[in-house]
């Protein structure tokens, strides 16, 4: 019954986190523009990647290729962190100052988190390309190409990539969990990720259901691309412009998943530390869940 208990908390944050994105949209603008960085980077370097002889020199291109798409997204999400902020301490939304706050006190610690996120991620992607047996070949550019890249059409499925990519999504959540410590109680970027793992090894099973929860909404979304792919992998001739809203699709999916796993982690984080100031003791469902709008916490 506890484990069953500790499964339906972690619904109802994921179940609210995406009631408020309708009541709050403007969280999504700061991680739909960082979807924009990270296209920018991947596209640029599926049709131009440099012709690099040495194996450590394109090691450490790919470092710092995966080092701006990690600060992307982390600066994103700190943003859209400081928006949260701005509402539990009862102060009205602003952007601009949710950015000023990010490109001052914060900026400096989430570079540290930036960099250690892109090495594991430089990992993942060294696996990725020893396990898989597709050869990569010079292609020209086409948004056909384009949309297949993004959507992960061009991927062959397999059970190391499917592996891979859940201990990705794994990795990616563990950083998210670390950065309100940065945002909210201004904790530099180790005491951030200790923060993050001490989360993660108190409330196991709410992580868990938020990772699959937010996994699963992941699937539904890319449901409607099922039909495109076997079309085209039919040798159905589609137009450039379903190509394009195939993009525009993709980029709307990527941001909300991103949205909802920062703050399923963001919400648990904020839940976690009401429970610690009623005595951190018992199980986190003994204290009543944080709401974003009905109720103010003092956060720094």
């Amino acid at each position: 019954m506890v484990f069953f208990s500790k499964i339906n908390e972690g619904w109802k944050t994921f179940k609210d986190s995406i009631i408020f994105i309708f009541k709050k949209p403007v969280f999504l603008i700061p991680i739909f523009f960082s979807w924009i960085v990270v296209i920018t980077i991947v596209l640029y370097n599926r049709y131009y990647f440099p012709e690099l002889q040495n194996f450590w020199v394109i090691i450490l291109y790919v470092y710092f290729i995966l080092a701006i798409m990690s600060f992307s997204i982390i600066f994103a999400n700190t943003v859209m962190l400081e928006l949260i902020q701005q509402i539990e301490t009862g102060k009205k939304t602003s952007l601009s100052k949710a950015l000023r706050e990010t490109l001052g006190l914060n900026l400096i610690k989430i570079i540290p988190i930036a960099f250690i996120w892109a090495l594991v991620w430089l990992f993942i992607v060294i696996l990725r390309a020893l396990t898989s047996k597709a050869r990569r070949e010079r292609v020209q550019p086409s948004v056909r190409d384009a949309a297949r890249t993004l959507s992960g059409m061009n991927t062959p499925f397999s059970l190391s990539e499917f592996g891979l990519s859940m201990m990705e999504k794994a990795i990616r959540m563990t950083v998210f969990m670390a950065l309100p410590a940065v945002a909210w109680e201004n904790q530099g970027p180790f005491s951030a990720f200790k923060k993050s793992f001490q989360i993660l090894k108190k409330h196991p099973v709410q992580f868990l259901t938020s990772y699959s929860l937010t996994f699963a909404a992941g699937v539904i979304m890319a449901l409607p691309l099922v039909p495109i792919y076997i079309l085209d992998e039919m040798g159905v001739v589609l137009s450039s412009s379903i190509w394009v809203v195939i993009i525009i699709y993709v980029g709307i999916v990527w941001t909300l998943e991103v949205y909802l796993e920062q703050m399923s982690v963001g919400i648990l984080y904020l839940w976690h530390m009401k429970w610690l100031r009623k005595g951190g003791q018992g199980e986190l469902s003994s204290v009543k869940k944080p709401d974003l709008f009905d109720e103010i916490y003092e956060l720094t």
